[in-house]
């Protein structure tokens, strides 16, 4: 299998080399065109410092961002409201203002295009990835629109508020403001790290005329239709969901590389890649002129991906029937000719692809299942070496399982039929459920069976040299392809989910064997296994350094009730810093945590911030009224009952009925907020508020200093009170 492993490293190379961002455009660049350089002023200005809804820093970055769209000419103005939603038993509430700035076109009758990005961040995180570089991004395609000339239409700049508190802002704009009926498309910046190339992931319903668009005007479009598929079974969203809730086309843009700097210190201006920056803005820059000029019609669906970056490939959802028919057809007859010049045994294949599918797959799911407990994010210090320990774990086993099949000397094992043959009923299957991800079944088949048809059948005993160049150029472009969708996967899902890397062998792998070859090699592949072995092992279990730290959480608690403080980490694992900031940990339920287990040891009592949390019948109907002091950064409120409470509204919105209703409000202000029940004729009703402010206490003894290899994470540093109350009619 000389050529074949030649062809991988080869595809491998294609791979990471086409995985690279763009070189920033510097500061000087043409007026009309895209400038990460130029958007990185507005990046180093906002992510100064975490900003989350309700601190200090929040209304500096509000600030700035409206004198930055008064300076552009887009007459900005603030929209105020609380934005108050529901997600199931769950209600989240928090004042947001949002900043709304328009390039005015020449006929403003004409509905507009929406370009979105989100200004609040993470407590922990400066937020340079998530998400100032989407509001730079939008800042700089406002000046470059505006720098070649008028546009067609208005185009209505929209820097949401509170996205990270579940998407409040896009909500209270699409729902309370006046302009949003004036919205006719929309764009959306994102991001989960801060490297990486930019993916154009989610659209809008029927979407294949404005993937169209996008893809005619992006230089360098990065998107497929399956990441659509995935994203809208996800419980993930973003701003773009509140949109598409009301059928607008829509783009959805965001990198996500190194997620270490996902909603963590590391998200600094420094740490950004601003290649990635430069991608996201080429892309949507192009889409926002596209639909500036003419609006996407709303027609149908489509299949769509970039091949690598190079070029584009799209067609309607009825198409993929007539690929899938084609691959049929090719794999069939490549099959047949294959017979003709050496029978393989079909019992031996069967065997191998049941192997080549078991082994990996066994081992994948051991390699996530040395996690253990730990957290997500305290997988990702060494990222890269687990990602190439899982890719080369997952290769050199199934190549492993493979040879001694190929190895006999009559009759070797039919593996590359039957991996062929049993993506074909995959793809059919996925063509007839979810048509818009068939192709990444599909068009593995359709490339295997041409090269099985050259290689055995059109061109057997004459062109040997150009059957086997049409054979290693199809080989490689695929094999890149696929180890680009490995990437992807891995970044996405794998890193506590390595399985999923079956899903790109299984498409890479019939490719591979179907390659030329030479006798198959027994020693390569367990010499693959045995580095993805040691890299894997490496990835977990090596110590965090200062360039790649690992996140550390540990706050203050202090029951109100009784006095007692404690000092909390909720956390599965305990990592050495936060055993020794903690002393002797328990790993137990608190009195009021509802039977969750959390770390903790008692801490040294010190003067907090009380909260006033009232229970009182008014007529029929309990009140339950809540007020924290001052500087209170959020408030979580657990109302449970012994029998169902009925619906009933807060702040307009219905809630669900139930013995268990939740409530985060953010930033709840001086005057607090309360709400009514319809009070039970029988049973009690206990409350547990938990209020939250950004800083340990004044007299409480400090937490030692954090090590090099450790970052703040999810309000660490943090006091937390607790009150609890009780109601019997």
């Amino acid at each position: 299998m000389r050529t074949g492993y030649i062809v991988l490293a080869l595809a491998l190379v294609l791979a990471v080399w086409r995985s690279q961002t763009p070189t920033p455009a510097a500061v000087n660049a043409p007026a009309s065109e895209f400038s990460a350089a130029r958007a990185f002023t507005d990046i180093n200005a906002i992510a100064q410092a975490p900003h989350p809804v309700g601190s200090a820093e929040h209304e500096r970055v509000r600030a700035y961002l409206a004198a930055r769209m008064t300076a552009l000419g887009l007459s900005p103005r603030l929209q105020s409201a609380r934005s108050t939603q529901r997600f199931g038993n769950r209600i989240v509430s928090a004042p947001v203002t949002n900043i709304i700035g328009t390039l005015k076109g020449k006929d403003s009758t004409k509905p507009a295009v929406l370009v979105m990005s989100h200004y609040d961040s993470a407590p922990d995180s400066p937020g340079a990835g998530d998400d100032s570089a989407g509001v730079a991004a939008a800042l700089e395609i406002a000046r470059a629109m505006k720098a070649s000339g008028v546009p067609d239409r208005d185009v209505i700049f929209l820097v949401t508020d509170g996205e990270e508190l579940g998407l409040m802002g896009a909500a209270a704009f699409f729902h309370q403001d006046p302009l949003a009926a004036h919205v006719g498309a929309v764009i959306n910046f994102e991001t989960r790290g801060d490297s990486g190339l930019a993916a154009m992931f989610e659209t809008g319903p029927k979407n294949a005329d404005a993937v169209a668009m996008y893809a005619a005007q992006a230089p360098r479009p990065s998107a497929n239709s399956l990441s659509r598929v995935i994203y809208k079974n996800m419980p993930n969203g973003t701003d773009l969901s509140i949109a598409l809730e009301k059928g607008l086309p829509g783009l959805n843009f965001a990198f996500i590389g190194d997620e270490a700097a996902y909603h963590t210190p590391l998200a600094t201006p420094a740490h950004l890649d601003l290649g990635s920056v430069q991608h996201m803005g080429d892309q949507a820059l192009g889409a926002a002129r596209a639909f500036a000029v003419r609006l996407p019609v709303q027609a149908s669906d489509a299949v769509y991906s970039d091949v690598l970056g190079f070029f584009f490939i799209q067609y309607p959802l009825w198409f993929g029937w007539v690929v899938l028919a084609l691959a049929a057809v090719l794999t069939l007859y490549g099959i047949r000719a294959a017979g003709k010049v050496a029978p393989p045994s079909w019992g031996g294949g069967i065997i191998a692809a049941v192997l080549v599918i078991v082994v990996p797959a066994a081992a994948l799911v051991g390699a996530g299942l040395t996690f253990g407990g730990l957290n997500h994010f305290l997988r990702l210090a060494h990222f890269d070496f687990l990602l190439a320990g899982a890719g080369a774990l997952a290769v050199g086993l199934a190549l492993a399982v493979a040879v001694p099949f190929l190895q006999r000397p009559i009759r070797p094992a039919a593996l590359w039929q039957v991996l062929l043959l049993l993506l074909l009923v995959l793809g059919t299957l996925a063509q007839a459920l979810v048509p818009e991800a068939a192709f990444m079944l599909v068009w593995p088949v359709l490339i295997g069976g041409a090269m099985a048809s050259v290689r055995f059948g059109i061109a057997r005993g004459r062109g040997g040299a150009i059957s086997q160049g049409v054979c290693v150029g199809l080989a490689l472009v695929h094999l890149a392809m696929t180890a680009a969708a490995a990437i992807a996967l891995f970044t996405a899902l794998g890193v506590d989910l390595p399985v999923v890397l079956m899903m790109p062998l299984l498409t890479g792998l019939p490719i591979l064997l179907l390659l030329p070859t030479a006798k198959p090699q027994r020693s390569l592949p367990l010499v693959i296994v045995v580095a993805g072995v040691a890299l894997f092992a490496y990835g977990r279990f090596a110590a965090p350094k200062p360039a790649h730290p690992a996140p550390t959480q540990v706050r203050y608690v202090k029951d109100l009730d009784t006095g007692k403080a404690y000092r909390v980490a909720y956390a599965g694992t305990l990592d050495p810093w936060a055993q020794k900031a903690l002393g002797e940990a328990r790993n137990a339920p608190l009195p009021w945590a509802g039977g969750r287990t959390v770390w903790w040891a008692p801490a040294d009592a010190a003067n907090v911030p009380d909260t006033d949390v009232v229970l009182l019948r008014d007529g029929g109907r309990l009140r339950i009224a809540v007020q924290p002091r001052p500087g209170a950064l959020s408030v979580a409120v657990t109302v449970k009952s012994e029998i169902p409470l009925a619906a009933s509204t807060f702040d307009g919105l219905k809630l669900a009925s139930g013995t268990r209703q939740e409530f985060d409000i953010h930033a709840p202000g001086k005057d607090g907020f309360s709400w009514a029940v319809d009070a039970p004729k029988s049973g009690k009703v206990e409350v547990v508020v938990t209020t939250r402010y950004p800083e340990w206490p004044a007299g409480a003894t400090p937490l030692p200093a954090l090590p090099k290899e450790r970052m703040a994470f999810a309000g660490h540093g943090w006091t937390e009170t607790v009150k609890q109350r009780t109601w019997t009619p």
